[in-house]
């Protein structure tokens, strides 16, 4: 999984450099919609309260650098939602928290009503 990871993550930096990125070569966003994100992924976590049920944390489903929206569904009474996906991955990885198993994290309920409580969570890839 590691290496699958690796491998695809590397192409997406390979095909973002032949398309170019925006950041310049300091690393500063160009668009106001990439600034916008970066400054509220300082504030907010990249996950919400549930844990991944088979990992026994939470999970980043990495999409690729150009993704920059998300749909989040619920069922039972409309609460669906279209937002930005504020959060990008980055390297080195500072290795997983120290929560313990699960932390303060809920796992998926019986009865899920909402997307998020699945415990996975959109990041977008890196362009390097």
């Amino acid at each position: 999984l590691a290496c699958a990871l690796a491998t695809l993550l590397s192409a997406w930096g390979a095909s973002a450099a032949r398309a170019g990125h925006p950041t310049d070569l300091g690393g500063h966003a160009h668009t106001v919609a990439d600034r916008w994100s970066a400054r509220f992924a300082q504030v907010t976590p990249w996950h919400a309260n549930y844990y991944y049920t088979q990992a026994g944390r939470p999970v980043a489903l990495v999409v690729p650098p150009t993704a920059n929206m998300r749909a989040r569904w619920s069922w039972g009474v409309a609460q669906n939602e279209i937002g930005p996906i504020h959060h990008r991955f980055a390297r080195p990885y500072p290795g997983y928290g120290d929560a313990g198993p699960s932390g303060y994290f809920a796992p998926t309920p019986y009865w899920p009503s909402h997307t998020d409580q699945f415990g996975v969570y959109y990041v977008r890839g890196p362009w390097e």
